[in-house]
């Protein structure tokens, strides 16, 4: 079966989430001459099969298993990325889900340039906090990713994707390795990614700003040492940011995107 799509989901202490993540993908309009697989990507060591939901028929689950416990989301990217036959990749995470029309919206976008992204929603408790995108409408730029530092999820054609690191965020400087070749990119409009926030969330981690911090700083490194100017400089700016959240955190006792929702909306 020739497969178009390949959809990419760490998945680690996804128990109460992964089957909401999992209908979204369900719950999309896809014409049905499109085959897409979905690897699960278990990082976790357990069983998730009696929780994954009766996919359509044009969708395959495959489960995939890490060699270890935790061995974090850039390593499961990578896992699933060696074993993808879709032309095309998309990604999501287990706690997180797809507006009803993303996938034909970006599928259509992603046929066209090879790269494409969404504007990135952010819930909590079922509450919109924010909802990011390009400064310029309809697209996003590499100067985007060093203003608006959350997550953008793309969907690109696999041969233009590289290996993730290891250390936290290697998803935003995958991006901005791909936006440094491309300066701006096409973004759908009027659907989006929607990221949840969880009592488990990364950014609800202790210590979450410092580490941030020290991978922003490998980062911004390792893209000078590259002479890739324009990406030293966007993590140089998260670094900034981050720096100005754990201020305003310390005042307000509220969470890093109700910080960048009030920055960016004044």
């Amino acid at each position: 079966m020739k497969i178009n799509v390949s959809i990419i989901i760490p998945v680690y202490k996804a128990v109460n989430t992964l089957k909401r993540t999992l209908n979204s993908i369900n719950n999309q309009k896809i014409n049905t001459d499109k085959k897409i697989e979905i690897l699960l990507i278990i990082d976790d060591g357990k069983n998730y099969r009696n929780i994954v939901p009766k996919m359509n028929e044009n969708m395959a689950i495959r489960y995939l298993k890490t060699d270890g416990i935790k061995t974090g989301p850039g390593n499961a990217r990578n896992l699933g990325l060696s074993k993808a036959r879709g032309k095309f990749i998309g990604f999501l995470d287990a706690d997180d889900e797809w507006s009803e029309n993303y996938f034909e919206k970006m599928y259509e976008k992603v046929k066209k340039n090879d790269l494409t992204f969404a504007p990135t929603r952010v819930y909590k408790n079922n509450n919109l906090i924010g909802e990011f995108e390009g400064k310029e409408k309809g697209y996003l730029s590499i100067q985007d990713i060093g203003e608006i530092p959350c997550s953008f999820h793309p969907f690109l054609k696999k041969n233009l994707i590289q290996k993730f690191e290891n250390y936290r965020s290697q998803d935003v400087y995958n991006t901005a390795i791909l936006l440094n070749k491309k300066n701006k990119v096409e973004m759908i409009e009027n659907e989006y990614y929607i990221l949840n926030i969880q009592k488990e969330s990364v950014t609800k981690e202790k210590g979450f700003s410092i580490k941030i911090d020290q991978a922003y700083k490998k980062y911004q490194i390792k893209s000078l040492k590259m002479k890739n100017l324009k990406v030293s400089k966007i993590f140089a700016l998260r670094r900034i940011k981050n720096k100005k959240y754990m201020e305003w955190e310390q005042k307000y006792k509220k969470g890093f995107y109700e910080y960048l929702s009030e920055e960016i909306n004044g």
